[in-house]
């Protein structure tokens, strides 16, 4: 009983063990931050605005587009007021014209080349990518910027890829988090070290509240939470300060209220 109980004690003491290069209390420009009061642009922008605010880690919505080329597009209906023949849209049609906001405004997209240009000019940035978890299609068209990519998983598979292929974090979808998948995950790399670890999981404020027995496991194991989504900056202070587990929050509004 004393060999189960001291082997269970270093279990947790090397599960707890976590090499997250993500400092703590980072805010995250949600798809680039908020824009005249916008959500969602994804737009150069908003990430102009996020920058001139002092963020250095900027999320944008990766998608593919027909022609297999990523652009940074989030179809959400509060903010855009472009219409494309289909959803992602083609290359051709999303650079032909500004998106529109509801607000009437006109804002610039952001296609790979652009994404590229704003974070090599800008080496103090992290970029952290949604939506597209491809590390070979992120290595493809970003080259330069894998070892400053926090990439965001939905699946323990595309984890272990994301993690083998040397990019700067993975993080694991909650959706890709059951009840026992942080500990099982964590005995198959004892036995097999090419197995990564989760080191960090992104996970609604909701989740977090509600799913108990998963708050109890990530606190347990010390794995770090990237949340989403403030309203504010004051907001994500809120959370920071009542959830200890949470290192990284995704938010909207970056200016000070």
């Amino acid at each position: 009983m004393a060999t189960l109980a001291v082997l269970a004690v270093a279990f947790v003491a090397y599960m707890r063990n976590n090499d997250c290069v993500v400092p703590e209390r980072t805010i995250i420009a949600h798809a680039g931050g908020s824009i005249d009061s916008l959500t969602y642009s994804n737009s150069r922008e908003a990430v102009m605005n996020a920058i001139a605010q002092g963020v250095k880690y900027i999320e944008l919505d990766i998608v593919i587009s027909p022609e297999g080329e990523p652009l940074a597009f989030h179809s959400s209906p509060d903010m855009i007021d472009t219409l494309y023949s289909c959803d992602p849209p083609h290359m051709g049609e999303f650079k032909a014209a500004p998106l529109r906001g509801k607000n009437g405004k006109l804002y610039t997209p952001l296609t790979w080349r652009e994404i590229n240009e704003i974070f090599l000019s800008h080496p103090d940035l992290t970029f952290v990518v949604d939506k597209t978890d491809d590390p070979a299609i992120l290595k493809k068209f970003f080259p330069r910027l894998k070892n400053r990519m926090v990439v965001e998983c939905f699946s323990l598979e595309r984890y272990a890829q994301v993690k083998n292929a040397g990019f700067k974090q993975a993080l694991l979808s909650e959706n890709s988090v059951g009840r026992a998948t942080i500990v099982w995950q964590g005995i198959k790399h004892i036995f097999c070290p090419s197995e990564p670890k989760v080191e960090m999981i992104a996970m609604s404020r909701d989740t977090y509240d509600h799913q108990r027995l998963n708050r109890w496991l990530i606190k347990i194991f010390n794995i770090p939470v990237a949340m989403w989504t403030a309203v504010d900056l004051e907001n994500a202070e809120k959370i920071f300060n009542n959830a200890p587990q949470v290192r990284m929050i995704y938010t909207n509004e970056l200016s000070p209220q």
